[in-house]
This record gives C-alpha cells, sequence and structure tokens, in this order.
C-alpha cells in the first residue's frame, strides 16, 4: 500500500514503541532470574497462600507469553535495517491476533497482581487454576485419556486453599468461578491510564479481527470501493495504521503495567 506522510508517522511511532519493548524479550528469554521473589515481598506471601500454583509463576508465565507475541509481531511488521532503509508489512486480521495474545495476557498479569489485598491476589490465582483444571479434564476428555487426579479432587484442593487463605466458605464457589477474559481486561484496564472501557475496546477489536468477525473487518480496518454491482460492493480492505498504533500503544502500556508490578509485588520494602 501508498502510505500518505501521516500514515507513515503512524508506522514510525508503532515501529518505536515495538523498539521499546525489546528490552522485554532479554527479561523472559534468557536466563535473567527476574522471576525471582525475595524473601518477605508480597508475593512471597502470595506464594505460601497458593502453593502449588504460586501467583509468582502464573503472573511470569503471562508476561513472558505476552512478550512473545508481541516479538512474533514485530517480526511480522519490520525486516532488519538495511542500507539506512527497512521494509514494512501490513496485515489486515493476523498482526492483531499477535497484538491481542500480547494484550489479553499482559492484562492477565495486571489483574492477578494489581489488587493491594493479598486475599484478592490469591482468589484470583486460583480462579485462573479452576479454569485450567476444567479445560485440561475436557481436553483429556477429547484424547481418550485419564487425568492423574481426578477433577473433584483437584477442584477440592482449591477450595481448601482459598478458604485457608481467608476466603467464607460459602463464597469459596462463586470465589472460584472462572473469569471471562472480558471481565480480566476490564479490570486491568482500571488499573492503567487507558480505563476499563478502552482496554475492553482493545482486546475486542482485536478479537473481532482475529476471528475474522465482519464487523470488525468492516469498522476497524480501511476500505476502497473497486466496483458496485447493484447492491453489491467490491472492496478492497487494508490495515490502518493509525488503528494499528493505537493498539500497539495501549499493548505496551499493558505489558509495562504488569512488568512494573511484577518487580514491585517481588520486592522486599521492609
Amino acid at each position: 500500500m501508498t502510505t500518505t506522510t501521516e500514515e507513515d508517522q503512524y508506522l514510525r511511532r508503532t515501529l518505536a514503541l515495538l523498539d521499546s519493548a525489546r528490552p522485554y524479550e532479554s527479561l523472559t528469554q534468557s536466563d535473567s532470574r527476574q522471576w525471582q521473589v525475595q524473601p518477605g515481598s508480597a508475593l512471597a506471601g502470595d506464594d505460601a497462600k497458593t502453593d502449588p500454583y504460586q501467583v509468582s509463576h502464573n503472573a511470569w508465565n503471562a508476561l513472558g507469553v505476552a512478550v512473545d507475541h508481541l516479538h512474533c509481531f514485530r517480526s511480522t511488521f519490520a525486516d532488519d535495517p538495511r542500507d539506512n532503509s527497512m521494509s514494512i508489512t501490513l496485515h489486515t486480521h493476523g498482526q492483531y491476533s499477535l497484538l491481542r495474545g500480547a494484550f489479553e495476557n499482559s492484562a492477565r498479569a495486571v489483574w492477578m497482581l494489581g489488587p493491594n489485598q493479598r486475599l484478592v491476589r490469591v482468589q484470583r490465582r486460583l480462579c485462573m487454576q479452576a479454569g485450567e483444571n476444567k479445560n485440561s479434564d475436557r481436553m483429556n476428555a477429547l484424547l481418550h485419556q485419564q487425568p492423574r487426579r481426578p477433577l473433584d479432587v483437584r477442584m477440592q484442593q482449591l477450595t481448601d486453599l482459598v478458604i485457608k487463605a481467608g476466603t467464607d466458605p460459602t463464597d469459596a464457589k462463586r470465589v472460584l468461578k472462572p473469569a471471562t477474559y472480558s471481565e480480566i481486561v476490564r479490570e486491568a484496564g482500571a488499573l492503567t491510564l487507558m480505563g476499563s472501557a478502552e482496554a475492553e475496546v482493545v482486546w475486542s477489536s482485536c478479537s473481532s479481527l482475529a476471528h475474522g468477525d465482519i464487523y470488525g473487518t468492516l469498522s476497524i480496518l480501511e476500505r476502497n470501493i473497486v466496483d458496485t454491482q447493484g447492491r453489491l460492493v467490491l472492496a478492497q480492505i487494508t490495515s490502518s495504521p493509525k488503528v494499528l498504533f493505537w493498539a500497539t500503544d495501549r499493548t505496551v502500556a499493558m505489558m509495562q503495567r504488569g512488568f512494573g508490578l511484577f518487580k514491585e509485588r517481588i520486592t522486599c520494602h521492609r
């Protein structure tokens, strides 16, 4: 596609954002030890309450998955510089799929680490594990395999942990109900400058393109009418540099918030 001066600026700003996030690759893709929890820190206490389903392990995993998606997006977006020039490639749908993965995993870390109350952080970690247990049980059924421990045994373990952490026994079932990603991104967004509504818009926009939904394709991407035949319209669909920059900007912001919270929670402040 041929870009205007304004579109070119959005592409440059997108590349700058992606470059600013590259240091996270070395944190998650090497033995950086940045995941280690300091004794006496908030996460040390959280992990003790949720063992063997540590809050820190799940949050760090979410951040690692987010970084991997963003790294993959950058690989599809820009080639390595050659002779003071760089080739940029825009995909209509695939790049938003990658941004969605980066955004929702960053949001999961923010959602889990953000609350100031330990009990809430513990409850969120254990409700995520409840979802993992149920999903793995469905997968085992599809594969005609038996889990090493029955689902009811694993769920009872989570119930025991969440009650021992301080949850009222009558609330345990409700607390362990797996959260949806729309809930996660909204509550994570409330812990960032973008707010809950915009966070959901970012995630929903990327999700609609990842799914190939027509409403997302027509409302988010750019259209050029090539031909009309009666009520039929032939249109060329292209990616919008402005929208892509917006989605990238909010994704990097959510990722930065996630890493910031992780560093805060693993540090002993006594």
